[in-house]
C-alpha cells in the first residue's frame, strides 16, 4: 500500500461489530497521505445504517478537487452549499469566580474584552458568529480547516492578551498571521507588570474550545441538533487553554499540518456510543 500515490480516503465506522477500528486505522497509516474518516455508528455493511453520513464524507473528499468536484444544476447549488457545517464553542474558564471577584463594571470590561478578541478573530477565519452565551460563543465554519486555524488563532491572541500584547494597545488585527503549527509567538511582547504601567495587572483569559463537524440544523438563524450539542460537549471536557476536536474533525483535517494528540473516548450525555476526541496542539 505504500506504493499508493493517488489521493485517498479510508471510511470505518468508528464502533464497527465486524472489524475494528485499528484495521482502518493501519490502512490509512500505510498509504502515503491518506485521510481517514471515522463516522458514528456499528454496522460493518456502508450501505445500511447512516449511509449519508458516509457519502457526505466521500463528497466532502471528492470536491477538495477540481478534477472530482461535483458540477451541480444552478437550482441545486443553494441547497448544497453550507450542508456539512463545522461547529466552534468557546467557554470562558471562570467566568462565574471572575464576575463575583472584580465586581459587575470591572468583569464586564473583561467580559468586552473577551468579546472583541473572539469577534476579530472570528471574522479573519470566515467564521459566522450563531450566538454568544456572555461567557461563551457558538460560531460556525463551511470549511473544517479554517475552523480548526481559527482555534488556534483564538488561544494564541488570547495567550497574547494575557501576557500583555492587547493591554499594551496591541489590536488583534495588528497580530502577525497565523498558521497551524507556526513556531513564531503571534504577538511576541514581554508581559507588562502592574507597576510599570501603573494600571491594574491583566485578568487572565482562559477559554476552552471544542469542535464538531456534521449537518446542524439550522433555524432563523440558529443552529441545533447532535452535531451543536456535541460540539458543547466537547468544549466542556476541554480545560482552559485548551481545543480539542471530534474525531470526525481530525479525520477531515488529515494532512492539513495540524498536530493532534489522542484525549482518549468519553460518553457524552445523551449520546448512547463514546466519542473520541482529540487536542490540537497550538503552542510553540
Amino acid at each position: 500500500m505504500s506504493a499508493i500515490s493517488a489521493r485517498t480516503l479510508v471510511i470505518h465506522r468508528i464502533a464497527d461489530s465486524i472489524t475494528p477500528i485499528a484495521f482502518g486505522q493501519a490502512v490509512a497509516a500505510a498509504i502515503p497521505g491518506a485521510r481517514l474518516v471515522t463516522p458514528p455508528g456499528a454496522i460493518n455493511a456502508w450501505w445500511w445504517g447512516d449511509v449519508k453520513a458516509i457519502t457526505d464524507a466521500v463528497n466532502a473528499f471528492l470536491d477538495e478537487d477540481a478534477d472530482t468536484r461535483r458540477v451541480l444544476p444552478a437550482t441545486e447549488v443553494a441547497a448544497e452549499q453550507g450542508t456539512l457545517r463545522t461547529v466552534l464553542w468557546t467557554d470562558l474558564v471562570g467566568h462565574t469566580e471572575m464576575m463575583y471577584r472584580l465586581g459587575d463594571e470591572r468583569g464586564r470590561e473583561v467580559l468586552r474584552e473577551h468579546e472583541a478578541i473572539t469577534r476579530e478573530v472570528l471574522k479573519q477565519h470566515a467564521g459566522t458568529e450563531v450566538k454568544t452565551m456572555g461567557d461563551g460563543f457558538m460560531a460556525s465554519f463551511g470549511s473544517v480547516t479554517k475552523a480548526v486555524e481559527c482555534a488556534v488563532a483564538l488561544q494564541r491572541a488570547f495567550d497574547a492578551r494575557n501576557s500583555g500584547g492587547v493591554d499594551r494597545g496591541v489590536g488583534v488585527e495588528q497580530l502577525p498571521p497565523l498558521r497551524p503549527n507556526s513556531r513564531r509567538h503571534p504577538a511576541q511582547l514581554q508581559p507588562l507588570r502592574a507597576s510599570e504601567s501603573g494600571q491594574l495587572p491583566v485578568e487572565p483569559l482562559n477559554v476552552r474550545v471544542g469542535l464538531n463537524a456534521g449537518e446542524p440544523i439550522e433555524e432563523d438563524g440558529d443552529l441545533f441538533g447532535a452535531t451543536v450539542i456535541l460540539a458543547s460537549r466537547i468544549a466542556a471536557r476541554a480545560e482552559g487553554g485548551e481545543i480539542l476536536v471530534a474525531d470526525t474533525v481530525r479525520g477531515l483535517c488529515s494532512g492539513k499540518g495540524f498536530l493532534f494528540a489522542d484525549r482518549g473516548e468519553f460518553t457524552a450525555k445523551g449520546f448512547e456510543d463514546p466519542v473520541r476526541v482529540y487536542e490540537v496542539s497550538w503552542r510553540s
